[in-house]
């Protein structure tokens, strides 16, 4: 993994994963961005690549609870949608019995209405 091709077990990296921000010196750590970053005062000596890797290795368990609670939303949205549905059709059903309802009411009242005046009409 190491760019020169080669591994050396000697190197300081006082046991920092990742991309080093700073060094135990506290002083800023010089990042030349070819190969390797190093601490001005030689304390920290670190390939890019290792710590790149370091930091995506470091990253991967963050993105796949990401990714366990993005499944489980969609599951959730596509049961809404259901639910959604289903809601929608119990209220395609009773408005339809609304309509029938109103024409029934409609029709007792025209029948009671006719009633009265026949009533009416033969005293």
């Amino acid at each position: 993994m190491m760019s020169s091709g080669c591994e050396d077990s000697s190197v300081n990296t006082m046991g920092i994963r990742g991309i080093p921000e700073q060094c135990s010196c506290v002083r800023n750590c010089l990042n030349i961005k070819i190969v390797f970053m190093i601490c001005v005062q030689d304390h920290l000596y670190k390939w890019v690549d290792e710590a790149v890797y370091e930091e995506v290795h470091d990253a991967l368990p963050k993105v796949e609870c990401f990714a366990s609670g993005l499944r489980k939303i969609k599951m959730e949205i596509d049961s809404l949608k259901t639910v959604e549905e289903e809601l929608k059709e119990d209220v395609r059903k009773a408005s339809n019995e609304l309509k029938k309802l109103n024409v029934i009411m409609k029709v007792g009242f025209l029948v009671a209405s006719v009633s009265c005046l026949v009533l009416i009409m033969r005293k």
